[in-house]
């Protein structure tokens, strides 16, 4: 199974980089998605994997959304350090799919992962619209 996933998730890394769906381009896309060697090792867990292959889709839109506000408030942006549960670190394609999802968000950065005392968790920089007060908005 985890080979099969690979080389779909190689094969749709070629259709992308390619930007050509041809049945000759697939063709050579599922060769060398075939002839590329594959990690050998433990098979990741697949439930957490797939939650995490689907947090990172959903936070494409996610991510416009966020911009379209930012574009809105204008300068106005407050920084902060934020945590956020982590999931296995030993699982390296978990990590890179939520540091993906994470990173993916406008104005947001992981700096770093660190096991704490309520397990590992993520180290974010991120930059939010500040909400506008009404005294901002009076002359």
């Amino acid at each position: 199974m985890a080979f099969v996933l690979s080389c779909l998730f190689r094969l749709m890394i070629w259709a992308l980089l390619t930007a050509d769906l041809s049945a000759i381009n697939l063709a050579i896309g599922l060769g060398l998605a075939l002839l590329l060697p594959h990690a050998r090792g433990p098979g990741e867990p697949l439930g957490p994997t797939l939650r995490a292959l689907l947090r990172s889709l959903a936070a494409v839109p996610l991510a416009y959304g966020e911009a379209l506000a930012l574009m809105v408030a204008g300068d106005r942006e407050r920084e902060g350090w934020i945590e956020r549960p982590a999931g296995d670190p030993n699982n390296r394609l978990l990590i890179f799919l939520e540091v993906f999802a994470i990173t993916l968000t406008p104005f947001t950065i992981v700096l770093g992962l660190s096991e704490g005392s309520r397990g590992p968790h993520y180290t974010i920089h991120q930059l939010r619209p500040r909400r506008r007060r009404t005294e901002d908005t009076q002359p």
